[in-house]
């Protein structure tokens, strides 16, 4: 065993049943975009120009959490998924197309993308937004352990970089905004 990663990462695998193999399969390809797509529904409905810049200003958080995560740290890190591990590929149960040996696993860019994004909506727009958010971003994050494709450190680094970008940039807009 290669420690706590390992164990939590086949206890949450282990946990794989017919009935959430779907709900997990979709939160894990396509919540990612559902958290983006938060704020512009938003502005969309209201038609508020405050709405419209946090709208703006939560793709650029999306945007430049993926691009650290995913262009900056991983390269530097190179840590190879859990399917790339011999002694542990034949314990799970991946679901869906197993990644190449070559794609790298840490940081996790969903929890990333998903963690800044949501840390966004809730400085922005408060709890009554923030909290349902939050709770889909971590719902989907833990997708990823659930489909076997992600150590948990690599969920957790994710989201720490995630909300240490959206706190940044809310950061910097309140910098800007004050003259």
């Amino acid at each position: 065993m290669r420690g706590p990663d390992e164990a939590i990462l086949l206890l949450v695998n282990g946990l794989r049943t017919p009935s959430l193999d779907p709900f997990a399969r979709w939160l894990s390809e396509w919540g990612l975009y559902v958290c983006l797509a938060v704020l512009p529904l938003r502005a969309l409905i209201t038609r508020t120009r405050r709405d419209a810049a946090q709208a703006r200003d939560g793709a650029l958080v999306y945007f430049l959490a993926l691009f650290v995560a995913e262009t900056v740290v991983k390269p530097l890190v190179a840590r190879p998924r859990p399917t790339s591990v011999a002694s542990l590929a034949a314990q799970l149960h991946v679901l869906g197309a197993r990644p190449s040996a070559q794609s790298l696993s840490f940081p996790s860019g969903t929890a990333t993308a998903c963690a800044a994004v949501a840390l966004y909506v809730w400085m922005s727009a408060g709890p009554k937004l923030g909290a349902p958010v939050a709770l889909f971003a971590a719902l989907v994050t833990l997708s990823r352990l659930y489909i076997g494709v992600h150590w948990p450190s690599d969920l957790l680094a994710g989201a720490l970089l995630g909300a240490a970008v959206a706190w940044s940039v809310r950061r910097l807009d309140a910098w800007i905004t004050r003259g």
